[in-house]
């Protein structure tokens, strides 16, 4: 069958805009993304860059975006993007920097994020036989997040990332929960200094898009948010996620809706006049949308006092 790849192309240390190159091919009934790239690279423009290695969907080297859709191009079929049209359009993962064409910056975008979390076990003192046995029914969830290949495509499916590239991100936040929840790892508490710092664990806003993206079924946000109530069991280290949390319990138990005025000044601290000056421009953008009207007041949700009831029943149980 033949095909036309329209192809994202950006060459690196030039000021030219990123623009496209279109290849028409012909290639058979159960080729993939990657047959087509390989045969463009070969046949006509040996200047393509991309990446892959293992080319049977284990590794995720490949990852890009076909047709608008995030994908392995080594697992994808080209007759299951050519159904309605004989064109193909292929552009690198979102969310992450472009070195050239198809090859994207990992460390920035990845590698960098999991080296903050010291990936690595901290081990107790080694036992007499130099083993240290765990029951396999502890570690069959460990391992099941221990199958994550890093993809990206969890931070490629992630809402926070387009808005703050900083953002820690899913995959290593994963990668952290691999070694918090591991029982022979001693270093938990030093652990959740990293990941509770800003852009960190606190700043996922739970969509779930990572969840929805993960092509392992490792369910990162699902993880990020048991990484919450482990750092409830151990007690919030950062002082402003702590702040935030208990502004927002103390907001809903007493007018059962949130009150978003005191969150943001409460979550700051009210003697963090520096932290409180970079509320002022977020507070002038929400007086001009209506968002903030003068005078601010705060009104109680008709249901208060049945919610203040689940709450209070909520706490007696946890004390």
């Amino acid at each position: 069958m033949e095909v036309t790849f329209k192809v994202y192309r950006k060459e690196p240390g030039t000021q030219t805009q990123p623009g496209r190159s279109d290849y028409k091919i012909e290639l058979g009934k159960d080729a993939t993304v990657l047959d087509g790239l390989l045969k463009i690279r070969d046949e006509l423009d040996g200047t393509l860059a991309f990446r892959a290695s293992c080319m049977r969907g284990y590794c995720g080297d490949c990852t890009i975006r076909a047709n608008g859709k995030s994908c392995f191009a080594c697992t994808t079929r080209v007759s299951s993007l050519t159904q309605k049209s004989p064109e193909i359009t292929v552009d690198p993962v979102r969310n992450m920097p472009v070195i050239k064409d198809l090859v994207s910056d990992w460390d920035t975008f990845l590698w960098n994020k999991i080296d903050r979390i010291h990936p690595w076990l901290e081990p107790p003192g080694t036992a007499a036989n130099g083993e240290t046995i765990i029951p396999d029914s502890v570690m069959a969830d460990i391992r099941k997040a221990m199958s994550c290949y890093y993809c990206g495509l969890c931070d490629e499916g992630c809402t926070v990332l387009p808005v703050d590239f900083g953002f820690m991100g899913p995959a290593a936040l994963t990668k952290a929960y691999r070694f918090v929840f591991d029982p022979r790892d001693t270093a938990t508490r030093e652990r959740f200094k990293y990941i509770e710092e800003s852009k960190g664990l606190w700043d996922c806003v739970h969509c779930f898009e990572a969840s929805e993206h993960c092509p392992r079924g490792i369910a990162p946000t699902e993880r990020i948010m048991a990484l919450r109530d482990k750092a409830f069991e151990l007690g919030i280290q950062n002082p402003r996620a702590a702040r935030h949390h208990y502004s927002f319990a103390d907001s809903i138990k007493k007018s059962g809706v949130l009150d978003e005025g005191k969150l943001a000044v409460e979550s700051e601290g009210l003697t963090n006049i520096r932290g409180l000056v970079r509320l002022l421009p977020t507070a002038a953008r929400a007086l001009r949308r209506g968002k903030a009207p003068i005078p601010y007041i705060h009104h109680k949700s008709p249901g208060a006092p049945q919610i203040r009831r689940i709450i209070e029943k909520a706490e007696e149980k946890h004390r």
